[in-house]
């Protein structure tokens, strides 16, 4: 292929997709500003007890005392200073103190502006509405994983919405006025949300970013064949009645430094785009538990003396094998007051989480520690959702999660999960499933091509081989990168439109 045909189709293929190169260029250097601006909570993890394990009410007749012979799930967790029973049965909710064995008059949308409060550190601001969320929105988004929560919002000059999940006493996500619009203008851009139509939205993307991908090759060709001021730029400027300008030159240059990373940019890319589902499909729903009351007989001084901890974050009640168990989240009595700094991107951090607690299962009849039941309850987990989706239900090696990774990414929310690997070992693709033991829900899924994909988009998208240095270096460089990648188009586009001599 001769240089002119180079050129020419060099040319065309810019002009065509050049808008769209520079709005994932701008869009994508608003990401990692947007990590900074964004809304922080001042603590990461829910309440600690103040009070010790083995002054809990006993729960079995706390709960036939209010009328709740059958249940569903019960979780005992901490607000304001104090320590409930909260179950769930049938279409109700309860509350009932753990101390007392009282019923409570608090319920899930007083427990969520708690939680709100918890989170953001504000005990000031007046709280003007409380809303039930069971399906992602525009504001609240798919990538943010939980259902159902409920929005809290409060009323301050930046209408901070928290969203937290009062099932496990987790927030999900805080949303400002400017991280909302910031937000939008993102999707505009880079997800391209204004074509409502998810499959005419990918073909036209997938045809954008593999125009891209053929824009860098031809560049770089032509810089690999020699395109030089002393050599087939003369020649080809001859051809086609054309000065060298200094923004041919700089354009040129540009090119050779940046055209890789346009090409790694383009196809990590659309590797993400055609690796991900179209539509998104709905979560498997949990196995469903049942818990009889008078089976329950859990005593709580032996609890406290078993778990060798007087604190607790939470606990909940889980069936492995059929058998009821309290899953009980400890913390050391060093963690009060120092456990729940500030957070910063922790999100985001390759650093272990939940330094400062363990995780206890304790048989609900018979107040016996297991000492491998969270390990078998990963196991019963991806065994139900292995068959639930025609895998091999054979189940084998359990690894416990405790950072996100290319294959694990933060995009999947859940932390701490259990990684189990499913099927024989000699499999073609083998299959790996994210079980989070502490609600029962499937976190993730990998096979060979999500993992390719996971690295693809963890390493020449989002540059994360950088973390491990510095992450300011990283979004730094970042930047520089699409500013140039942005200003190599705009140079292209002026020197094609410009008229010839």
């Amino acid at each position: 292929m001769t240089p002119t045909v180079l050129y020419r189709w060099h040319r065309r293929i810019g002009l065509a997709v050049f808008v769209a190169i520079i709005a994932w260029a701008l869009s994508g250097l608003s990401h990692p500003i947007m990590s900074r601006i964004n809304p922080r909570p001042v603590v990461m993890h829910p309440p600690l007890s103040t009070s010790d394990i083995a002054s809990l009410a006993p729960l079995s007749a706390s709960l036939l005392d209010n009328g709740i012979a059958a249940f569903e799930k019960m979780q005992l967790l901490n607000i304001d200073g104090g320590s409930f029973y909260r179950v769930e049965h049938g279409d109700s909710k309860s509350y009932i103190n753990a101390r007392s064995g009282l019923k409570s008059p608090l319920n899930d949308d007083t427990y969520a502006q708690q939680l709100a409060r918890h989170y953001l550190g504000d005990d000031v601001s007046e709280v003007v509405a409380v809303e039930l969320i069971t399906a992602f929105d525009e504001e609240y988004l798919f990538i943010n994983r939980f259902l159902p929560v409920y929005k809290v919002t409060f009323q301050r000059p930046d209408n901070m919405r928290a969203y937290v999940e009062v099932s496990t006493g987790r927030l999900a996500t805080l949303m400002d006025d400017r991280k909302a619009v910031v937000g939008w203008v993102f999707r505009q851009l880079h997800s391209w949300v204004f074509i409502q139509n998810p499959w005419l939205r990918t073909v036209l993307m997938s045809a954008v970013l593999f125009a891209g991908m053929a824009l860098s090759v031809v560049g770089l060709l032509m810089a690999w064949r020699g395109r030089s001021k002393s050599g087939d730029v003369k020649g080809l400027g001859e051809q086609l009645s054309r000065e060298d300008t200094p923004a041919s030159t700089w354009h040129r240059r540009l090119g050779i430094g940046f055209g890789v990373l346009m090409l790694s940019f383009s196809f990590s890319g659309l590797f993400h785009l055609l690796n991900k589902p179209i539509v998104a499909p709905a979560a498997m729903p949990a196995p469903l538990q049942s818990f009889n009351a008078q089976n329950l007989t859990l005593d709580w001084p032996i609890v406290a003396h078993l778990s060798a901890g007087k604190y607790f974050r939470r606990a909940s009640l889980a069936e492995v094998d059929g058998v009821p168990y309290l899953r009980l989240a400890l913390a050391t009595p060093q963690a009060i007051g120092k456990a729940d700094k500030p957070a910063a991107a922790e999100h985001h951090s390759n650093e272990p989480v939940s330094k400062s607690s363990d995780i206890v299962y304790i048989n609900a009849q018979s107040s016996q520690a297991c000492a491998n039941c969270e390990h078998q309850h990963a196991l019963h987990l991806a065994a139900y959702y292995a068959r639930s989706a025609g895998d091999d239900p054979m189940v084998g090696q359990v690894e416990k999660i405790s950072h996100f990774s290319s294959d694990y990414g933060f995009i999947n929310k859940r932390m701490p999960v259990h990684a189990v690997h499913i099927g024989d070992d000699s499999a073609a693709s083998p299959v790996t499933l994210f079980v989070e033991t502490a609600t029962g829900a499937l976190a993730g899924r990998a096979n060979n091509a999500s993992r390719a994909e996971g690295w693809s988009f963890s390493y020449l998208h989002k540059w994360h081989f950088f973390d491990g240095i510095s992450k300011t270096l990283r979004d730094i460089l970042l930047g520089v990168t699409t500013l140039a990648i942005a200003l190599l188009c705009l140079l292209g586009v002026w020197v094609s439109l410009k008229p010839r001599r």
